[in-house]
């Protein structure tokens, strides 16, 4: 058969037989509301093949001559009453049949003008529906990270223990080891020496900072810093809020020594700051005054960091891996000692837009001043819910809460893969970056041009597209600057150097592009609890709930079956899911393990686990013990999620995890994010970064890799001790 009459065969919709061909394959269902309604109008699109169709007046689509394998799906909606949808799994289409019945929801939207409402009027309707959704944003010890980063107070500080006792002075210093000097609240001008103090009074504790006045002649030395309100021209400023910190312990605030047992693994610990309110601030209260910027604002606005912070995670103190002169963890540290309270400075302009919901700001320049211009000062600040809720995800609720229509709210389990990741990537997705308009200003996604829209300028999933509210999204840069792009890496511009950079990794990651998957964040989490896991993940007919993923159930509930675990069954998972104390339910009844059964199932986990191992890195010979976070040999997330990121500000060796390597020197073993590309990354790919001359480099230039945990020789010493 010659190729023009083949094609003309196809063309025209016949089925051509004979000579190895591939014979004509159709998919046919229906393009729903999330109501069950059909929608009219919707392009289904066959992805990287040029055949489409569009739903009839029930939703109904045919799609003819479709090229036979893993197909997948994309739906673009008719209207703006819609947001496009997609096939996360492939279809299975085999040479010369019919796939029917294939049914796909598109979700709803707000219109353009909906507002934003608050958790409150959200559990007004859903609150007794999913309890535990509610229960995780109640602020409460085990509610959701995202409901409970920003803390008006001080109730929530992490090692309070750190800090003076009344009387006492805690003296800050430079990474040189001299007193740290600071910006002048007083008048913005100069530096001056600052200590931490406390004081009890009726209201109990008050966390302090006490900035000397500036020194015309010789400088202070420690002997004259203390703790005393007779310093003459002294500026106290208490602490207002803190952000972060609260790590993986549930009670970590209130648990220092971490008695209570880690059941949040992947939450690391990694700093909390503190902030202090911008009327507290005598330069600033002054400033704001004189150019016409109300301090008091509808909400509280505050200074979004003092020159000093906690920091948690990375070398302990006393640990032998310590240079002379480094100090460990936990630890007081410094951030922007010389640049902390300017007027730009504040939670409005640099955090509220991931750590607020229902937002609304106004801004104006103040450039009269030429030694002193500020650009984009906020002189209205409202929202609606302090830290993340219900509407950063689901977008303005006022509609959906007047009508009850479920189709006036976003769904995201119905929106493609990449607005999906959007979603989360629009605070979880940029370390260096800031906003596209205007250019260089918010650190959060911002689109000037939407002010007065849906949002109020802010990023709404699926509606926008990340690109428009990111200068450079998603571009690399090694050098931490934003004009760049927002993906801070290391040499490579491959692997992420800095926290929340996790969008950007997956995006380079295999999951992200496979022939048979595409998958989303919530695939692995869940982000209306600290649980981890999906809430559930359903899998040849077996639903984990939280599945675990320390002992290879998250990752193996997947990869079961196919590659080097095709020897593993999903029955074989739902054992490790049970051995993790979680449920996993079959056709609605919870899975229970004979002992002996049991035995079998983790032995051909194991077998196999131990031959990739050996097949891919030669460490067969190495104890299988997943479930031991501290020898996590076998662990999927040891290898292909290696922590070779930073939680940091600044550069400082101790504030990554440092050991010793092959030759007794000093090295990082590993970071504190963990890679999200989920690749293997070789010592090799370490050994490139070090410098030929010692002398000139730092522990902390070497990026670890995913041997260098638990291995000395994998570990390599940037500098010369």
């Amino acid at each position: 058969m010659g190729k023009r009459m083949l094609c003309l065969l196809v063309a025209l919709g016949i089925g051509v037989v004979g000579g190895g061909e591939a014979l004509a394959s159709n998919i046919s269902g229906t393009v729903t509301d999330v109501n069950g309604e059909g929608i009219k109008g919707a392009i289904v699109l066959v992805e990287d093949q040029d055949v489409q169709g569009k739903t009839g007046s029930n939703g109904s689509f045919t799609l003819k001559n479709v090229e036979p394998g893993n197909v997948f799906l994309y739906i673009s909606a008719p209207s703006e009453k819609y947001l496009d949808n997609e096939t996360r799994k492939s279809l299975q289409l085999k040479a010369d049949s019919d796939l029917k019945n294939i049914q796909i929801t598109l979700s709803g939207r707000p219109g353009m003008k909906a507002e934003y409402v608050g958790i409150k009027v959200c559990a007004e309707c859903h609150a007794e529906d999913w309890p535990g959704i509610f229960k995780a944003f109640d602020g409460s010890p085990d509610a959701s990270v995202h409901s409970r980063f920003v803390n008006e107070g001080t109730d929530r500080m992490i090692y309070p223990e750190m800090w003076p006792r009344p009387g006492d002075v805690f003296i800050p210093r430079d990474p040189k080891g001299n007193l740290l000097m600071v910006q002048d609240p007083l008048d913005g001008e100069g530096l001056v020496n600052v200590v931490l103090c406390t004081e009890d009074g009726k209201n109990g504790r008050q966390y302090l900072f006490k900035f000397y006045p500036e020194q015309s002649g010789d400088p202070l030395q420690e002997k004259d810093l203390d703790s005393s309100r007779k310093t003459r021209g002294a500026v106290w400023i208490p602490v207002g809020a803190t952000i972060g910190g609260q790590g993986n312990w549930g009670e970590g605030y209130v648990d220092p020594a971490h008695e209570i047992a880690d059941k949040y693994h992947q939450f690391g610990e990694g700093k909390q700051r503190w902030l202090a309110r911008v009327q507290d601030v005598p330069y600033l209260k002054k400033w704001m005054e004189d150019n016409g910027v109300p301090v008091e604002k509808a909400k509280q606005d505050y200074v979004a960091y003092m020159p000093v912070y906690l920091m948690q995670d990375g070398t302990p103190v006393g640990s032998d891996a310590l240079a002379e002169g480094d100090v460990g963890t936990p630890k007081f540290w410094q951030k922007g000692p010389t640049h902390w309270c300017p007027p730009t400075n504040t939670l409005s302009r640099g955090c509220a837009g991931c750590h607020a919901t229902g937002v609304k700001i106004k801004k104006k320049d103040v450039l009269d001043d030429p030694k002193h211009p500020h650009k984009q000062v906020v002189t209205h600040f409202d929202y609606i819910d302090l830290n993340t809720t219900c509407e950063r995800c689901h977008g303005p609720g006022s509609e959906h809460a007047d009508s009850e229509d479920k189709a006036k709210i976003i769904m995201p389990q119905y929106l493609t893969v990449k607005a999906g990741n959007e979603l989360c990537g629009q605070c979880h997705g940029s370390h260096s970056g800031k906003s596209e308009r205007p250019m260089g200003v918010h650190k959060y996604p911002f689109d000037q041009a939407n002010v007065g829209s849906l949002g109020n300028g802010y990023f709404v999933p699926g509606v926008y597209d990340l690109d428009d509210f990111y200068f450079n999204n998603d571009k690399p840069s090694v050098n931490n600057k934003w004009k760049e792009g927002t993906y801070n890496t290391w040499p490579d511009q491959i692997h992420a150097r800095a926290h929340s950079m996790m969008l950007s990794e997956v995006r380079r990651s295999v999951h992200n592009h496979n022939s048979t998957e595409k998958l989303t964040c919530t695939a692995c989490h869940d982000a209306h609890t600290l649980d981890g896991g999906p809430a559930s993940l359903v899998v040849d007919g077996y639903d984990f709930k939280n599945a675990a993923y320390w002992n290879n159930t998250l990752c193996l509930a997947c990869h079961a079956g196919s590659g080097p675990f095709a020897e593993v069954g999903t029955a074989d998972v739902a054992v490790l899911q049970v051995d993790a104390d979680r449920v996993v339910t079959r056709d609605g009844k919870a899975v229970s393990v004979d002992p002996d059964e049991g035995i079998m199932a983790k032995s051909r986990v194991a077998k196999a686990v131990a031959k990739h191992m050996q097949v891919g890195a030669g460490m067969g010979g190495a104890l299988y013990t997943p479930e031991d976070m501290e020898m996590p040999v076998g662990s999927c997330v040891s290898c292909h999620m290696a922590k070779i990121g930073k939680l940091f500000d600044l550069n400082d060796d101790a504030q990554y995890h440092l050991a010793r390597d092959s030759k007794g020197m000093i090295a990082v073993a590993e970071g504190n994010v963990g890679n999200h590309i989920m690749d293997i990354v070789w010592p090799g790919q370490s050994s490139v970064l070090k410098k030929s001359d010692p002398a000139q480099g730092n522990d902390y230039d070497i990026m670890p890799n995913s041997c260098s945990r638990c291995h000395a020789f994998a570990r390599m010493s940037g500098d010369l001790d």
